[in-house]
């Protein structure tokens, strides 16, 4: 990185303006490799994923449920079978599905439930293994011993259960799920089929026509299905799903259209695509500023581009499939403060074209994605909206408004923490350079001020329209009146004179800690009108998080003369 504040333009060789089309390329080839479809086996597993089911309020494929159901059980979408082949999770819920009509199905043998506590696994007359995973059949006997315990820790208040009894509760809950899929109690997996019918659980449905004698044709062709599956007739299995799909497809196509669709979603990842692509562009941007600077910054930035517009496409798929703004959980909170990041950032290079803000959108982008995947694991993130909430307007207004000034402040703090790192362990960065991430960092705040108050305001707003009152000094609204205010200390601060690029960049880092006790700290209490998204695991990294940035902010108060970087105007106070 050159003291003129911009990357080395002078590579101007083909191989030098080849290289980002090379990169846009490469990236571009392996997306639509991922968007091929599956090779099909002698079962159509593929096309019986696709089938629609009603489970927690809304239709959704059998894949995402089967999805789901194993993420919850077991931390993955995968399995491995017992002859050690890893298999689709929609072969582990037809397992599971088909053992309800036999006294023991072939799911009884899979190792899926992972069990980590070593006083579990004791209760339950388990040993530790490697992959620390377990297959029903290994701890049937001990069913009672768990709905004992499960019963003791539920009986106590949240605030006083340990480690052993949230670990207990967890794991009962997991074999409860399994054992309502293993009797067909869930999902409402009969669809009507006239006007007057209801979407139905197949135990239900079958029950009412043994009781009735009126031949229910759906719970017909599904039980032939799971069947042909228990019995291994792959032909018969699929002559029966194709009889079947051609059934839904009169009666309701525009289901079957958003079920394939979502299907091709599960299996394409989008935000796993993006977490990878993210991956590469920051190493890209970081390669820029040790050599070969211009052809890898600008490799870096148009791969920035290729993967804001995958990232922007996955989230407009969300809010087709789910109906809603792209803000209606912590999980789809979480990528679309990545999203808002890179937006940001992309407008940031186009400006200043020195991969500062390539290589930040990268990390950010990288980071949200994987806090989103740990988000995952407690079922289908396109839940049902709370009650108070389902209010499409102030979705798309406030919520999206006040995430987008968490997404700005996120940006402001890694932009001060990258001016703080680079300036104090590297020499990399020059005067020019320091100077234009003080610019962009004040630019990038002058933003998060006006996002966060207006969108605070609007939520006060909805406030007064769903609860009678616009301000009641909850959690989550103090939360957001905190990023508001330390935004403006920090602008206030610049005005001043209080501060220059150093004290901007210190300041915006504790911005970073503002907005994660906003984001994430308020749900953890527990208390408030806004709690609804309770993690009481995220305790540790949230606390891991803040003191990694107090560690950052310490970095701005060693003095300029010992920093490795000669930034010029660094010697100014921090305040």
């Amino acid at each position: 990185m050159k003291d003129s504040g911009t990357i080395d333009h002078s590579t101007g060789t083909r191989r030098a303006r080849l290289a980002p089309w090379i990169a846009v390329g490469l990236a571009a080839l392996w997306l639509l490799g991922a968007a091929s479809p599956p090779r099909e086996g002698e079962y159509r597993v593929t096309e019986f994923s696709r089938l629609p089911v009603v489970y927690q309020g809304r239709v959704k494929p059998i894949d995402t449920l089967a999805r789901n159901s194993l993420m919850i059980v077991s931390k993955k979408q995968t399995f491995v079978d017992a002859d050690g082949r890893s298999q689709p999770a929609v072969h582990w819920l037809l397992d599971v599905m088909a053992g309800a009509l036999r006294e023991h199905g072939p799911a009884e043998k899979h190792r899926v439930f992972r069990i980590e506590n070593d006083q579990v696994l004791a209760l339950v007359g388990l040993a530790p293994r490697p992959n620390l995973r377990y297959a029903v059949e290994e701890f049937s006997g001990r069913m009672e011993a768990l709905q004992t315990e499960a019963e003791r820790a539920r009986a106590r208040a949240p605030a006083e259960r340990d480690l052993v009894d949230v670990k207990i509760l967890e794991l009962y809950e997991q074999v409860r799920l399994y054992v309502e899929l293993a009797r067909l109690e869930i999902p409402h997996l009969v669809p009507p089929m006239t006007a007057d019918e209801t979407w139905k659980p197949f135990a239900e449905a079958a029950g009412e026509s043994q009781t009735t004698g009126r031949d229910n044709a759906a719970a017909r062709s599904l039980g032939g299905m799971l069947m042909d599956w228990l019995d291994r007739k792959p032909e018969a299995f699929n002559q029966d799903l194709a009889a079947y799909r051609e059934t839904l497809d009169k009666t309701m196509p525009e289901v079957l259209r958003r079920t394939d669709f979502e299907v091709f979603f599960n299996r394409f990842e989008p935000f796993y695509r993006c977490a990878v692509l993210y991956v590469a562009l920051m190493l890209l941007a970081f390669c820029s500023w040790l050599g070969w600077s211009e052809p890898l910054r600008r490799s870096a930035y148009r791969l920035l581009i290729l993967t804001l517009l995958v990232h922007s496409l996955a989230l407009v798929a969300r809010m087709w499939l789910q109906g809603y703004a792209p803000v209606t959980n912590l999980y789809s909170s979480a990528i679309f403060i990545g999203w808002g990041i890179a937006g940001l950032a992309v407008g940031l290079e186009a400006v200043f074209r020195n991969g500062l803000a390539a290589a930040v959108a990268g990390l950010s982008g990288f980071l949200t994605m994987l806090i989103a995947h740990h988000l995952s694991g407690d079922g289908d993130t396109m839940e049902m909206m709370q009650a108070v909430l389902d209010t499409n307007f102030w979705l798309a207004t406030h919520v999206t408004v006040v995430t987008l000034g968490y997404s700005a402040t996120f940006l402001a703090g890694l932009l001060g923490t990258l001016t703080l790192v680079l300036g104090v362990f590297t020499n990399l960065l020059g005067a020019k350079p320091y100077r234009s991430l003080g610019k962009m960092t004040y630019a990038i705040l002058c933003f998060a001020m006006l996002f966060s108050f207006v969108g605070t305001v609007l939520g006060g707003i909805w406030a007064d329209q769903s609860w009678g009152r616009f301000w009641g000094w909850d959690p989550k609204e103090n939360g957001a009146f905190m990023i508001v205010l330390w935004n403006a200390l920090i602008l206030h601060a610049r005005w001043g004179g209080m501060v220059r690029e150093r004290g901007i960049a210190v300041l915006a880092v504790f911005g970073n800690i503002v907005t994660g006790w906003s984001w994430f700290g308020v749900n953890m209490l527990g208390v408030g009108l806004h709690s609804y998204g309770f993690m009481n695991s995220a305790a540790f990294w949230l606390s891991a998080f803040a003191v990694s940035q107090v560690a950052v902010m310490g970095l701005g108060l060693v003095p300029p003369q010992y920093w490795r970087s000669r930034t010029g105007g660094a010697a100014q106070p921090v305040a």
